[in-house]
């Protein structure tokens, strides 16, 4: 039997399977069509979700900068509040902080209410380590 992934299980009120299968229209917008158009598109698209209200979310942040030096993605930022766009609503966030993980159409996730060292395991999950070149190289 599998190992249950420790991050969706700690938070099985908020099913990271949550997002409405009719979203797919939502994935033809914005961020996703920018990010599938680019030379980037091959790496996961991280959407943070977050608000100045919520006083988890700096963290959130703090560890999204220290992952994207390490990992290979796209990071964008979402507040909640201030938002032109409701993809959050789209996309059944109701916890912060959160991350969509966005691979393609048909390989995303949700993470939502996320506490500790949830950030930094999530992106291991789903990034690859980038390549660093420094001058002990």
């Amino acid at each position: 039997m599998e190992a249950p992934d420790k991050v969706t299980e700690r938070y099985h009120d908020f099913p990271s399977d949550g997002v409405d299968n009719d979203c797919e229209v939502c994935f033809d917008s914005g961020h996703f069509r920018e990010h599938r158009d680019r030379a980037q598109g091959k790496m996961p698209l991280i959407i943070q979700f977050g608000s100045e209200q919520c006083a988890l979310c700096p963290k959130a942040t703090i560890d999204m900068t220290d992952a994207v030096k390490a990992y290979d993605f796209v990071w964008k930022y979402e507040d909640v509040f201030k938002s032109e766009t409701e993809l959050a609503a789209e996309l059944n966030v109701t916890a912060l902080p959160a991350l969509f993980v966005f691979h393609d159409q048909s390989n995303y996730k949700l993470y939502q209410k996320l506490r500790g060292e949830d950030v930094t395991t999530i992106v291991k999950e789903h990034c690859k380590p980038r390549l660093v070149l420094n001058a002990e190289f």
